[in-house]
């Protein structure tokens, strides 16, 4: 019988990142699967799935305004995790799987002697340094076992398990042309539109800046149109208009807050992608963008470049030029581009669709619900 699993997100029912659409999106997997899982947020999800929120304080809650950021992150994750432990004492789940590094400490503290495994899934880069307090590690790429490795560290508790997505809601279809209509009023059928995806503070990783500023570099005549899609205040979206409408003028088109169903839509409007994150743990955009048929374009990074693999190119984002030379020649390459859209759509299908990852997740669960039921070896 397959071990019972609860994963659990501090963030999941307030935002939605990458480690709350990983939770999602595995939970649902496992579910469809037949798999006994149980989804844990500080909120309920739209996900037909079992869930069990565990009630915390948000960061942003009126009551610790007054606290410095950091506090009122301690105070956000604590609350989680004690919540979070009184319901898997109640339910009690073969195995926990957390993302939140301060959560997963917590609980695997709570049951050190007893009670679930846990299963702590490195979603921040923290290496062997944070990772050795656990048992159960999974990380998202090889480079990253292999860099602890050169550095002489132990990592044979690591798994490498990557993201994955469900490829078919990101297949291309006939729509292409209202989904322009929609999304890109004015801006004529023929003209290439390159999209970056990300968020729009001020030094976000994403490095939206750096594409605007790029795109612009581009010479008028093959210059293509450029969409920013991602999340922003108010504020930072205004930001975000100014910085771009001064190097684009209406050569850009900005959008924010999109369901996912939405974003589908968005990426059939696009010819390619363009990621200008110099580093990252793993990037769910990019396999989105590839499963909708759209070459990437992105850093050197081993771990983009892993992910991205044929189904686009790498360039060193730090030199300037760079990023632009890269689009300009997909854009001059209508036939390359279309096929290197195939590439990626298959590297997806065959390296990080559901069909492709969640046996990896439901082995390392069976492994380590083994390790849990074998007789200690010592009092």
């Amino acid at each position: 019988m397959p071990p019972s699993v609860a994963i659990a997100v501090s963030g999941l029912g307030r935002i939605r990142r990458g480690s709350e659409t990983w939770a999602m999106d595995l939970a649902k997997a496992l579910h469809d699967h037949g798999d006994a899982v149980r989804l844990h947020g500080s909120a309920r999800v739209e996900a037909a799935v079992p869930q069990s929120p565990a009630w915390s304080i948000g960061r942003n809650s009126l009551w610790i305004r007054w606290l410095d950021p950091r506090r009122r992150y301690l105070v956000e994750q604590r609350t989680f995790a004690a919540s979070l432990v009184r319901r898997l004492r109640r339910d009690l789940p073969d195995i926990v799987h957390v993302t939140d590094p301060q959560v997963s400490w917590w609980v695997r503290q709570a049951f050190r002697h007893q009670g679930p495994r846990v299963f702590y899934m490195d979603g921040l880069m923290l290496g062997p340094d944070w990772n050795w307090r656990f048992d159960h590690v999974q990380v998202l790429a090889p480079h990253y076992i292999e860099t602890a490795r050169d550095g002489g560290r132990d990592t044979a508790a690591w798994r490498v398990i990557p993201h994955f997505i469900d490829p078919a809601p990101f297949a291309a279809d006939a729509s292409r042309r209202e989904d322009r209509a929609r999304y890109l009023p004015g801006v004529p059928a023929d003209k290439p539109v390159v999209l970056a995806v990300g968020d729009f503070a001020p030094g976000s990783a994403k490095r939206l800046d750096h594409v605007v500023a790029e795109v612009a570099g581009i010479p008028a005549a093959d210059r293509p149109h450029l969409m920013l899609v991602g999340n922003a205040t108010p504020a930072e979206r205004r930001a975000m208009d100014g910085f771009a409408g001064r190097h684009l003028g209406d050569g850009v088109t900005i959008l924010c807050s999109l369901g996912r169903a939405e974003m589908a839509a968005v990426y059939h409007c696009a010819d390619l992608f363009a990621h200008a994150a110099l580093k990252e743990p793993f990037g769910i955009v990019l396999l989105e963008a590839m499963a909708s048929r759209l070459p990437v374009v992105g850093h050197t990074f081993p771990v983009t470049r892993w992910i991205v693999g044929d189904g686009g190119r790498c360039v060193d984002m730090e030199e300037t030029g760079a990023l632009g030379r890269a689009i300009l020649d997909w854009i001059r390459d209508p036939d390359g581009r279309r096929q290197a859209g195939d590439r990626a759509r298959e590297r997806v299908r065959q390296c990080y669709s559901d069909v492709a990852v969640l046996p990896l997740y439901r082995r390392a669960y069976h492994e380590i619900h083994a390790v849990r039921a074998r007789p200690a070896a010592r009092p």
